[in-house]
């Protein structure tokens, strides 16, 4: 047996029950050696040191950490570079999207240390992603969920005493909201919906629309990745036709509805200068919306709804830390990696991040610190999709989008070209 599989077994035996009787029961072994470790991620670097000055991970003398922060533009490209070199990070931080395409470069975590199941119930549902049919690629570090923000002041203008919470509210709403000037020009907008060139979230936004309409985009299947984006799933339209019909109709002037084109500034700058009413974002923006306008009266709320799904569902933009390939001591990287994901360090660097945790324990405490109550509940309701290449496929989506509200396509031809495009993608 390998000192991986013998370090295996001492952390996840003892995984969910708590990851300070891992750590005493791995110093028992190891003396009093430091392993230095190189972590690589997207978080900044001042919230990353400062979850590293915190008083627990000051006292562990285990690890000597070395944190770099990378762009997530660019990290996938450094990160193969590296490994190319023979010099890269011990651990690795990736989003949801990322995760796939780089899984050759990453260690797996066996069945073996830890089950399918205890995974399932110390984390969120999403995590499941960073699952294999036997291992698992990453452990979930942060959530962060997709969520409606609402301009208080507009809404009460008009009478709307509570934001949406169903899609099919947007129509009136959008009546009473969105404005034209006297030739027929924008002036207030409903919410950013219908175009991709200045919707930043236009790939995520879509993409929670079609999980809400019941396609998971990507399925993964006994033969392996599978485009299902153009299945029906036994209904008449669709889900994913369905999802972009609705996501394009409110960039045609010629509808009621009219609220966006691609003219206006970007839908995060139209929010904060008090020009949309609504404005779909991440949790993690929440920070950018203060700075950018202190005197924006808004509010947070879940994302609108179908009423014809049973289940509440967002968007959610995961962070798993996964073991580099490269590393020279994976065992040390393991017990690293089991450390930050543990009940203590996760509420930490929840705090720091203003973010809610991956942990279904922490989750059901409804923690009343600086994480607003709404990122809790979206963190237990948040869902993604097995991207096979996050830029090709925002790509794909932006193009799907274009060639609707440009009238070159149909929306159902456009999505087959999304399912073929994908699925070429995984091949």
């Amino acid at each position: 047996m390998s000192q991986f599989q013998i370090i295996l077994l001492v952390v996840f035996g003892v995984f969910i029950v708590g990851g300070v009787v891992a750590f005493s029961l791995f110093r028992g072994g190891a003396g009093d050696t430091s392993f230095p470790m190189t972590v690589w991620g997207d978080i900044p670097r001042q919230d990353f040191t400062l979850l590293l000055n915190s008083p627990i991970l000051t006292k562990d003398r285990r690890f000597i950490v070395s944190y770099v922060e990378k762009s997530a533009d660019t990290i996938e490209a450094e990160f193969t570079e590296a490994l190319a070199r023979g010099i890269g990070p011990d651990l690795i931080i990736l989003t949801q999207d990322k995760i796939w395409k780089n899984r050759p470069k990453l260690l797996t975590i066996p069945y073996t240390g830890i089950s399918e199941q205890d995974f399932k119930s110390t984390f969120i549902e999403e995590g499941e992603l960073f699952l294999s049919p036997d291992s698992i690629y990453a452990l979930p570090l942060s959530i962060d969920p997709m969520v409606l923000y609402y301009n208080r002041d507009l809404l009460s203008s008009v009478g709307i005493a509570q934001p949406i919470a169903y899609w099919d509210e947007i129509y009136s709403a959008t009546t009473n909201l969105s404005k034209r000037d006297a030739v027929g020009n924008l002036v207030l907008s409903t919410m950013a919906l219908g175009e991709a060139r200045n919707i930043p979230n236009a790939k995520e936004i879509l993409s929670l629309l079609m999980l809400q309409a019941g396609t998971p985009i990507i399925g993964m299947t006994s033969s392996g990745l599978r485009s299902q984006i153009a299945d029906s799933f036994g209904t008449p339209i669709p889900p994913g036709q369905a999802a972009l019909d609705f996501y394009t109709q409110f960039s045609n002037p010629t509808r009621n509805y009219y609220s966006w084109n691609r003219s206006l500034v970007d839908a995060q700058t139209h929010f904060t200068s008090g020009d949309s009413a609504y404005y779909l974002g991440f949790a993690s923006e929440l920070r950018v919306l203060r700075n950018k306008n202190p005197a924006l009266n808004f509010e947070i709320s879940t994302v609108p709804q179908s009423r014809v799904s049973e289940r509440v569902t967002t968007f959610g933009r995961l962070r798993g830390i996964a073991i580099s390939r490269g590393s020279q001591n994976p065992g040390a990287a393991l017990l690293l990696a089991n450390t930050l994901v543990s009940k203590d360090i996760a509420i930490v660097l929840s705090e720091i991040m203003a973010l809610p945790p991956t942990r279904r324990d922490l989750l059901a405490l409804r923690h009343s610190g600086s994480v607003h109550p709404v990122f809790y509940s979206s963190a237990l309701q948040s869902k993604g999709w097995l991207d096979p290449d996050s830029v090709a496929t925002r790509a794909i989506f932006s193009e799907a989008i274009e060639s609707v509200t440009s009238g070159r396509t149909r929306t159902d031809q456009a999505v087959a070209q999304m399912s073929r495009d994908m699925q070429e993608l995984i091949q």
